[in-house]
């Protein structure tokens, strides 16, 4: 297998040395600043738009992320050629982890990035070679650039998970493959816990779940996955504020264009990383709606000092400000106890 290239560490190497810090959401965030469209949520910002996609990533190395993942959501060619990119495939792969590379440097990892095709149909048994071919195609051009290992996330299915995990590991590198589920079961209704086993016996070497949820609703879900697992686990939910009976995000009625009365805290975003770190997960991330001062203040929670906190609050030179006011009083979060009890089955956001 693979390991960190030009002497980095690679991710299986600093995962054993301790909790990996991911970094944010790309799609949503470039839409808001007018880079993507809302509704196929394409990648072409790769190629259209370089320099801005290239200026996210700074923000989030700045603020404290050890991986930066490769723009290529939905940059597979059936994906791109509902928003007319079709023959765009190679450019816009090829240039998504370029510019990564080139914001990351000598130390910070690259993460190829693979998702869920819309393409796979469990009563099509040819779909399976179908999503298969879109991996390969996709792994193929993002290797040539060079990456340091693959995230496949926002499965829904198990099989569509299990195909791009043969597809990485094929190619030799290490997988983290995450799930998105609106509830705590596979799109063919296998519970989550199951399909965690059958994919860390089939040489999946973190997984977890990413997007949709918030981390209050979230956490609950990682726990499953890592009873279910002695390996690494994953968590990257969403920055904005779900509901106990609609807990995925695509659910509410404020998606997709009226999510920002919703955004999270920093504070809840630095309490969740800490939950996170309690619960025994090690790559701790977040997707959607999580922006550069969500990761700033996760590091910070953390206990690092990334280059941003050069500018973290010194709220007591404000004149104006209660100078007693924790940030997280601020924000309404009561902080948690390191040896807070953990989620139970029975838990309320089940």
């Amino acid at each position: 297998m693979r390991t960190g290239r030009s002497g980095k560490k690679g991710i299986l190497e600093r995962l054993r040395d301790g909790v990996v810090l991911g970094d944010g959401g790309y799609i949503l965030e470039l839409e808001r600043r007018g880079y993507v469209q809302a509704g196929p949520y394409t990648p072409e910002v790769a190629i259209e738009h370089p320099g801005a996609l290239r200026e996210l990533h700074r923000e989030f190395l700045r603020a404290g992320a050890d991986v930066l993942q490769a723009l290529t959501f939905y940059a597979s060619k059936d994906k791109l050629g509902t928003a007319g990119y079709a023959d765009q495939v190679e450019a816009i792969n090829r240039a998504a982890v370029r510019i990564a590379n080139e914001v990351a440097g000598d130390e910070t990892l690259v993460a190829g990035t693979l998702c869920l095709t819309w393409m796979y149909d469990p009563k099509e048994p040819g779909s399976r070679a179908v999503v298969r071919r879109l991996f390969d195609e996709q792994i193929a051009l993002q290797a040539a650039e060079g990456v340091d290992f693959f995230i496949g996330e926002t499965f829904t299915f198990l099989e569509e998970a299990r195909q791009c995990l043969a597809a990485i590991k094929a190619a030799g590198y290490p997988a983290m493959i995450t799930f998105t589920e609106r509830d705590t079961e596979t799109a063919e209704g296998i519970p989550l816990a199951e399909a965690t086993r059958v994919l860390a016996g089939e040489g999946a070497d973190i997984l977890g779940t990413n997007c949709g949820r918030d981390p209050e609703r979230m956490l609950p879900v990682v726990e499953l996955v890592r009873r279910a697992t002695s390996g690494y686990v994953a968590a990257q939910p969403i920055g904005f504020r779900t509901r106990d009976d609609l807990p995925n995000f695509t659910q509410l009625p404020e998606f997709p264009l009226a999510l920002d009365s919703l955004t999270l805290s920093r504070a809840e975003m630095a309490s969740y990383a800490t939950r996170a770190r309690t619960l025994g997960v090690n790559y701790i991330g977040s997707c959607c709606g999580s922006v550069a001062h969500h990761v700033r203040a996760m590091a910070e929670a953390l206990g690092r000092r990334p280059p941003a906190s050069a500018k973290s609050a010194d709220l007591a030179r404000h004149p104006g400000i209660q100078k007693s006011r924790t940030l997280e009083e601020m924000a309404g979060v009561k902080p948690k106890s390191a040896d807070a009890p953990r989620f139970a089955t029975g838990d309320r956001h089940w």
